[in-house]
């Protein structure tokens, strides 16, 4: 898995850039697949716009998105855009995926 970032407090969380185009944002065993663009330099993940957030989110992120964006837009080597189309991510993983 590649490095990610660690945060202090309750929810310890890491990010994971995976081929193709997937950018894995994990707290736990519990993971959200957010589609990439690795054709823009730099690459670009999309998230999906406050309005659609918690219809598209597992219930664990429900109500989430600005504490979860922040930690998106701090790690480094990407840049987000936001998007209220459905990409073919946008899913919850679980240990082992």
């Amino acid at each position: 898995m590649a490095p990610g970032s660690e945060a202090s407090g309750p929810a310890p969380y890491r990010i994971e850039f995976r081929w193709k185009e997937e950018v894995i944002y994990w707290e736990g065993d519990r993971g959200f697949v957010f589609d990439g663009g690795w054709g823009a330099a730099p690459p670009v993940t999309y998230v999906p716009t406050a309005e659609l957030w918690d219809e598209v989110v597992p219930p664990w992120l429900k109500g989430r998105r600005d504490e979860v964006v922040a930690r998106l837009r701090d790690h480094p080597g990407h840049v987000l855009a936001e998007t209220s189309r459905f990409q073919g991510g946008w899913q919850e993983l679980g240990p082992g995926q």
